[in-house]
């Protein structure tokens, strides 16, 4: 039984998911609260404190899961994002847009529970070090590697971080852009002014507008309040927008302006403010055919060409895979973990299509379902087929494995592999049934899932769904 008092936040539109999920996680310690749909979810997200956890459905009539996520970017919750239709393209969208984790419905609690209790633990964390007041924007991780490629990542930052310039960051997801862009903020003659952060993909493309440049009071529909803008949030420091290609065309023009000029005008403002803002921009489009396309500025794009970098991607410096993992292991914290010869072999021989990102993922997971300090190479192989970032073609993992099949207790059969993935939830929910001794209520409750679902389900399959 988990003795944490953690916060936790359950959205989803089905009443019967909602019940089942406060009755199991109640009685695992949690504080449980409800949201029936999207924007209750948003609204109980953004007013108050918000919760350490939240459990969100993919799929909700009216406001999506990606959606939610998009327009609570900047609340401290980490996201655990669950569907009973999971897809690696959604799965994907949802680690860009900063989820926690991603598990396909039903998910067993015992699984549930030791990523919750991380997902809880992190935010904390996240929180005492926003509370130390600029001690967060000051830190960035270690550019970790011994490779020529990290070499020359060091040594751009070192000559280009003393200087005033715009940098441009290139790279696939999850090589590490925002680490880069801190580590040139605090090199630079601004490093004790803010160093602000935007991911474009998470705004709506009508407040892109505001959210750079401000607003006023009644600007529009929406605008309760005065908003300062990040430019004038990050005057006298650095601001990093991420995912640079997702800015509207009319967004663009006025970026432009804003980095000629100097000044910014608010939506609604009648005059235009001086602002001392430092850009670093990042992408993993190639913004020259994103030109040639017609979706991206010319002269803004040779505006922000100033300094470019290209940021490799890990399977380029597969030789600094061992020491970015053990480095990212005490980053996770909790108990000591240590890497076995033959899980530092696994993941030298896995391709990292999400980069750092999925290599942090992968180890998160490996050390919750560990039972002992050092992680070994059949536990790190499991984890790895558990990513949602794996692809068809990757040597070790499957796209079409459901991820909380793949992180059950114990590892799957050679047969289990070949399943469709109808056939894994068949197998997944007669195991939970026989478990359960028969129960159909206790095995409903374990699965997440609604009595009569389950019944029908069970009939489905030709097996007896009456009452017990």
């Amino acid at each position: 039984m988990s003795t944490s008092d953690g916060r936790v936040l359950v959205v989803d539109d089905d009443a019967a998911f909602r019940f089942a999920m406060r009755k199991a996680l109640g009685r695992l310690g949690y504080r449980v609260d409800e949201a029936a749909g999207g924007h209750e979810g948003v609204r109980k997200l953004e007013v108050g404190d918000p919760p350490d956890a939240a459990l969100l459905d993919l799929r909700m009539d009216d406001l999506d899961g990606l959606e939610v996520l998009r327009r609570c970017s900047r609340v401290p919750t980490k996201f655990v994002v669950l569907t009973g239709h999971g897809t690696v393209d959604a799965a994907v969208q949802a680690m860009k847009l900063g989820a926690f984790s991603f598990l396909e419905k039903p998910v067993d609690a015992d699984i549930l529970q030791p990523l919750l209790d991380q997902a809880i633990a992190e935010a904390r964390r996240g929180r005492g070090a926003a509370s130390a007041g600029s001690a967060a924007s000051d830190f960035a991780p270690p550019l970790v590697g011994t490779s020529a490629e990290m070499e020359e990542v060091r040594s751009f930052v070192a000559r280009v971080g003393p200087t005033d310039e715009t940098v441009a960051l290139y790279g696939e997801t999850g090589t590490g852009k925002e680490v880069v862009a801190r580590h040139l903020h605090l090199r630079s003659p601004r490093e004790s002014g803010r160093f602000v952060a935007l991911n474009a993909a998470c705004v709506p493309r009508d407040l892109f507008e505001s959210e750079l440049f401000g607003h006023k009071k009644g600007a529009f529909t929406g605008a309760t309040g005065d908003r300062l803008g990040l430019f004038r949030e990050a005057n006298g420091g650095t601001l990093f927008i991420d995912e640079l290609g997702e800015l509207p065309l009319e967004s663009q023009a006025k970026l432009l302006r804003a980095l000629e000029e100097r000044k910014v005008r608010g939506v609604g403002e009648a005059r235009e403010i001086p602002v001392d803002v430092r850009i670093v921009a990042a992408t993993n489009r190639d913004l020259w055919s994103e030109v040639q396309a017609g979706r991206f500025r010319e002269d803004l794009y040779f505006r922000l060409q100033v300094f470019p970098l290209r940021l490799p991607p890990l399977r380029e410096r597969v030789e600094d895979v061992p020491e970015l993992a053990v480095h990212l292991l005490e980053r996770i914290g909790g108990a000591p973990r240590r890497l076995a010869p033959d899980a530092i072999k696994a993941l030298t021989s896995y391709e990292w299509p999400g980069n750092v990102r999925e290599l942090l993922n992968v180890l998160r997971r490996a050390s919750l379902f560990a039972t002992g300090e050092v992680l070994d190479g059949e536990l790190v192989r499991r984890m790895i087929a558990a990513s949602v970032f794996a692809h068809p073609s990757a040597t070790m993992a499957r796209a079409s494995t459901p991820v909380a099949r793949v992180l059950a207790p114990s590892a799957p059969s050679s047969s289990d592999e070949e399943m469709s993935l109808a056939e894994l939830e068949r197998t997944h929910i007669e195991r939970t049934l026989a478990r359960m001794g028969g129960n159909i209520t206790k095995a409903a409750t374990s699965l997440g899932i609604d009595r009569r679902t389950l019944q029908r389900k069970l009939r489905g399959y030709g097996i007896a769904a009456g009452d017990e």
